[in-house]
């Protein structure tokens, strides 16, 4: 067994890792390699690893069963990391920088056990290099590998261990085998191994491996097949029937106690977007009786329906099971061979199976979908063709599924919650750029001296724009104006989306004071609101203290400034400054506004040529022809030439996620916006003039015509890819006594309300950790989001949030836990096909919600039928009592941050608080601190983690007596 631990001493930009690994010899590969969980990096600190550098806990064991003892044999290790030296373009990306070998057994052919560090040495690969000829390598830096290796049967013992960085230095270095022995007489070769037993999440198996020259062994007979989804079918109720044939006759292949065909059971598509997921349903097959021609055929019967937003839950009726398999039902098909060969056979000489050409195709197969009618399987080839010309694609529908020999594969197949199943996660091409400033501006700015300010344009605004303009200012400190205003006009055939300005705006004031803030407005008329609204604010130091980046914060005489010289990306906030605190181009990054995602200026700051006399020169007073020549105008570059300083927008996880959305909307001349705001007569639009007149009088602010702030709501419509996100935070003023804990439900479908059996088809997610420092009556939970991923759209989805009280008593020598009070609260999650992306304070309810309840929900807003029973006495108020949920779109999370310091504002929607009851909602009655309650002799943190998996168990019997309600 390989435990592979951490990697000490990587560059500290790196910001994540991932090891690669694979058995080899000096002359041959022995299986393909095995990917491990990517993880990230943490900094190092000065007792571990290299100060200033970064470590990263890999936490993976492997197992080799039943390897050959042979000194030529190791474990290439190829690592693979993001960030750090050569990632300017693409800091997200995972790159290949260095490999290593590790030795597993001596010259002796004793297993090199123990706890060792060995060196990452730089690339190209060579895995067929002896591990002693690695010495002689060059070192990726100083970073290291830390890795045990085990005996199969200390393992258990040793998964036991505490990894940590700290005790890198028990590590060792290992024993290199030399690279020339003495022969040693052949043995009778071990028998090929099975897969093993199941493992853990992060366990990893090297694949089997048979010797060099052994004998013909026996292969297992042992056949199984894994289902995990149907992607991009029809919606409605779906089947998987999977059936073995032998090619050469079309008769159905048999195992010892029956023939190899099985079927799924039946799963909606109304559940995941896009998916039929059937998970790991798994079925195995004994003693198969083996032949080279052997084929497998999967048939996908499903019962369609034409819509796909349901009010209620949609489950399948086991009595009606039958009636999916018939020819009217079955849509698609698949084939894949279940052996391939190393030689091109006919089917009559397939028929043998021989186990030195020929092999299971194990694996995980993603199939295209066809439609019937199903070929013989005579006539399907077992070559590497596609399909055949007469085959016609279901679509774009495909099956997954997975075959394995012997053992099953462990773990489910569905991705997990944080897959990036279409690599959204990465960065697209050319939506954000990185570029630093080289060196600090040092050329001083002197009295006299000028500069020229272009708005170039915006780059990525929301959904809720359409036709812009920039407005702003030259501040000091204090909001004194120096200057000119800044109003742009637009050109009508850019892209609402991506606006081009292409305004320039001379500054040649020579008051303006070392400290002074440019701040930006882009103004738009709402989409959505039809009402004239600030996208965003931007800020941008015009001075630098020379030599440095640093914005001067004193405006005293003699201090040396240079002007921020160049083009600079703007990030746009979703609020403006305070007009009270002082001014300076950190004041919105610095009050926690929230940004408008994706959303950046583009502006360039230039120094201006003088003239004869001195002075700053001016366009007015130079001829045209002489601008260009003169440095009076200088065009506006494209950002694809990458000249803007661009590292105050680098885009978090879910901007990179956004963009990619946002790539695909189609292009909106302003023109066209125009056309469809004004509904005026055709003429108007053959007019500029009359166009920009009509833009004009629409963005110009009024005693009528006050702008609103951007609706961080509207940026990017919902993809059910991403799902959406839920963390329950706090609570307040709950009239209990005890511990608290919540659980989460989406309605529809709402299953876990619907009672047996349809909670399996919706698992409730729970809270796990209460924050003991907080009280009884306002506890908080640290668990931080909880993803539900790709789930279709509703317009009235809703999350449930059901809270519990929880009582601990000593009963005897024994914690008797037991479930006293409970409320509950909902908060719908999407209005006009975009998902909330916000801090909600919910009112809290007493009791629970009933099924009926759930269906009503189902049909109406969330606030018109909460407001509407309150008002007839169907629902009670817990008084006072409220919980605060963060909800947000499943790629915006991280706008939403959830350990906000005391001293920053948030901004919370209040929108569901009952009207004329606020006062109550805001005053926080004393609780005793939760710690003092915890039994005596538990440790505060044992016990915590115990409560949690109490509360779900109590919960769960509640369901398995049929007591949710009551």
């Amino acid at each position: 067994m390989i435990f592979y631990d951490f990697v000490l001493n990587l560059d500290p930009r790196t910001t994540a890792c991932r090891l690669i690994v694979g058995l080899h010899g000096t002359g041959q590969s022995i299986g393909e390699p095995t990917v491990l969980p990517t993880v990230y990096t943490e900094p190092a600190t000065r007792a571990v690893g290299t100060s200033g550098g970064a470590n990263a806990v890999i936490g993976a064991r492997q197992p080799v069963p039943k390897c050959p003892a042979d000194s030529d044999l190791g474990v290439v290790v190829e690592l693979q990391l993001s960030g750090g030296p050569a990632s300017e373009y693409d800091k997200h990306s995972l790159i290949t920088r260095a490999w290593v070998k590790v030795p597993l057994f001596d010259n002796d052919a004793k297993l090199i056990a123990g706890k060792f560090r060995i060196p990452f040495r730089n690339v190209p690969i060579k895995p067929f290099l002896h591990a002693s000829e690695l010495q002689k390598l060059e070192k990726f830096d100083d970073a290291e590998l830390y890795y045990r290796i085990v005996n199969m049967r200390d393992s258990e013992v040793q998964s036991l261990l505490n990894i940590s960085a700290s005790n890198h230095q028990q590590y060792n270095q290992p024993t290199i085998p030399s690279l020339y022995k003495s022969p040693t007489p052949v043995q009778n070769p071990p028998p090929p191994p099975s897969i093993g037993s199941r493992m853990s999440s992060r366990e990893l198996r090297l694949p089997s491996i048979t010797p060099t020259g052994a004998p013909l062994l026996p292969r297992d007979t042992t056949i199984g097949f894994q289902v995990d989804r149907v992607k991009k079918a029809e919606y409605g109720e779906g089947k998987v029937r999977v059936t073995a044939y032998y090619a050469s006759t079309g008769k159905v292949v048999q195992s010892s106690t029956s023939p190899v065909t099985c079927s799924t059971t039946a799963v909606k598509s109304n559940f995941k977007y896009g998916f039929h997921v059937f998970g790991q349903q798994e079925a195995t097959f004994n003693n198969v009786d083996m032949q080279g021609d052997m084929i497998l055929i999967a048939r996908f019967y499903l019962r369609k329906r034409q819509d796909i937003v349901t009010d209620d839950i949609i489950l399948h009726d086991q009595q009606h099971d039958a009636t999916l398999y018939d020819e009217e039902t079955l849509v698609a098909w698949t084939a894949v061979p279940l052996v391939m060969s190393t030689e091109d056979l006919s089917l009559r000489t397939r028929r043998n199976f021989n186990p030195n050409t020929m092999n299971i195709n194990t694996g995980t197969h993603t199939l295209k979908l066809f439609y019937p009618p199903v070929p013989d399987s005579t006539q399907i080839p077992f070559d590497n063709r596609p399909y055949k010309s007469d085959w016609t694609r279901y679509g774009k529908a495909s099956l997954r599924l997975h075959i394995f020999q012997g053992q099953p594969r462990p773990g489910s197949l569905t991705p997990s919650e944080e897959s990036a199943e279409d690599g959204e996660e990465v960065l697209p091409e050319f939506a954000w750029l990185p570029l630093d400033r080289k060196t600090p501006p040092k050329e001083p700015f002197l009295i006299g001296d000028g500069f020229d300010l272009y708005i170039d344009g915006c780059r990525f605004l929301p959904d809720s724009v359409t036709f812009s303009k920039v407005a702003g200012r030259v501040l000091d400190r204090k909001y004194g104006v120096f200057g000119k205003d800044i109003n742009t006009t637009v050109k009508l055939d850019s892209d609402i989306y991506n606006p081009v300005y292409e305004n320039k705006i001379e500054f040649r004031e020579s008051n303006i004071p070392p400290s002074a803030t440019l701040l930006l407005k882009i103004y738009t008329l709402d989409n959505f609101y039809k009402s004239l609204s600030v996208v965003g604010y931007a800020t941008l130091n015009i001075f630098v203290e020379s030599g440095t980046e640093r914005q001067p914060t004193v405006d005293q005489p003699g201090l040396q400034i240079s002007l921020n010289e160049g083009a600079h990306q703007l990030r746009l906030y979703s609020q403006g400054p305070n007009g009270v605190d002082p001014l300076s181009e950190s004041s919105l990054r610095d009050a926690n506004i929230r940004i408008v995602p994706c959303a950046s200026a583009l502006v360039r700051l230039t120094r201006v040529p003088k003239g004869s006399t001195g002075k700053a020169l001016e366009q007015s007073k130079v001829p045209e022809t002489d601008w260009l020549r003169l440095g009076l105008h200088i065009p506006r570059p494209r950002y694809t030439d990458r000249i803007y300083y661009s590292s105050k927008c680098l885009p978090t996880k879910g901007e990179s996620r956004l963009f990619h959305s946002m790539m695909k909307r189609p292009s909106i001349p302003m023109r066209d916006a125009v056309a469809k705001l004004a509904k005026a007569k055709e003429s108007f639009y053959r007019s500029d003039k009359n166009i920009e007149e009509y833009i004009r009088n629409k963005l110009t602010k009024g005693q009528d015509n006050k702008a609103i702030d951007q609706d961080l709501t509207y940026i990017c419509q919902y993809n059910p890819k991403s799902g959406v996100k839920i963390a329950v935070d706090s609570a307040l003023n709950l009239p209990w006594t005890n511990f608290t804990h919540a659980h989460i439900c989406l309605n529809p479908p709402g299953a876990f309300y619907m009672g047996a059996p349809h909670a399996a088809y919706d698992k409730l997610t729970f809270t796990e950790l209460l924050d003991l420092k907080s009280t009884n009556t306002s506890p908080t939970w640290k668990d931080g989001f909880k993803h539900f991923p790709r789930r279709s759209f509703h317009r009235f989805l809703c999350a449930i949030i059901h809270l519990q009280e929880v009582q601990v008593t000593i009963a005897r020598e024994n914690y008797k836990y037991g479930l006293l009070e409970q409320a509950w609260t909902a908060v719908q999650l999407f209005v006009d096909k975009y998902a909330y992306t916000t801090t909600f304070q919910l009112p809290l309810f007493q009791g629970a919600p009933t099924p009926q309840m759930l269906k009503q929900l189902a049909r109406e807003p969330c606030r018109d039928w909460m407001e509407r029973n309150i008002r007839n006495n169907t629902i009670y108020l817990l008084e006072g009592a409220s919980v605060f949920v963060r909800a947000s779109d499943g790629r915006r999370d991280d706008e939403l941050a959830g350990n906000v310091a005391a001293s920053k504002l948030v901004e919370v929607n209040t929108d569901y608080i009952p009207a004329q009851l606020e006062a109550d909602y805001t005053r926080e009655r004393p609780g005793k601190v939760l710690e003092s309650l915890v039994p005596p002799g538990k440790a505060p943190d044992q016990f915590n983690d115990s409560l949690a998996i109490k509360f779900k168990n109590l919960v769960y019997k509640l369901y398995e007596d049929d007591k949710v309600n009551k």
